[in-house]
């Protein structure tokens, strides 16, 4: 009778001892990463949830709060924003023709009388017929002009009359260095001159 109860309490721990071993082998393999703490062992992805972000990642189910939108930008090669970087086109394409067809305040500096004399404190420019074309309104003439994608001005030579001179031929160049602001230089020469103005646009 001793023994058998003796073997009675063995049978019994053993069974104890195998019940909490079993506990904490089902609580080991309990996945923490669960944000319910439940049994489905679901791992935490963490990343960018918004699926307009450039980093969006449709496996997150944890946002981390890393969304940038830094590949919106204008992705069209002709204009002059064009962004390289830019993989989703976000409107925001600008061209350098259609920023310059605008009225324009002006500063001067010459380097003779006759272009200082007649160069205006404003001039208008208006877009051409062809992408690029700028026609250029100085008041009392007229120039013809193009600007890439780049924003480089470019002035054609072309003969305009000024004041008691009828044949004086203009070129001249510059470049749209923003938005509000571009730098032309232009030279008028003859048999009787050889002039240059740097002139200042800002908007």
């Amino acid at each position: 009778m001793n023994f058998n109860l003796k073997a009675y309490f063995l049978i019994l721990a053993s069974f104890s001892i195998i019940a909490v071993a079993c506990k904490k082998e089902d609580d080991s393999s309990t996945d923490n990463t669960n944000p319910d703490g439940g049994n489905n062992n679901t791992e935490f992805i963490f990343g960018c949830m918004v699926d307009t972000a450039c980093n969006y990642n449709p496996l997150a189910n944890q946002d981390n709060e890393s969304c940038n939108y830094s590949c919106y930008g204008c992705n069209d090669e002709t204009a002059y924003n064009y962004d390289a970087e830019a993989t989703i086109d976000d409107g925001s394409c600008v061209y350098a023709a259609q920023i310059m067809a605008s009225t324009w305040s002006v500063e001067s500096e010459c380097d003779g009388f006759l272009l200082g004399a007649v160069i205006p404190s404003e001039v208008t420019l208006e877009e051409g017929q062809n992408e690029g074309d700028l026609m250029i309104n100085f008041g009392i003439f007229t120039l013809n002009a193009t600007v890439n994608n780049l924003g480089i001005i470019n002035i054609p030579p072309q003969d305009v009359s000024l004041m008691d001179f009828s044949l004086v031929t203009i070129n001249g160049s510059g470049v749209l260095q923003n938005e509000e602001t571009a730098v032309v230089t232009i030279t008028a020469s003859s048999l009787l001159i050889n002039e240059s103005c740097t002139l200042t646009l800002t908007l």
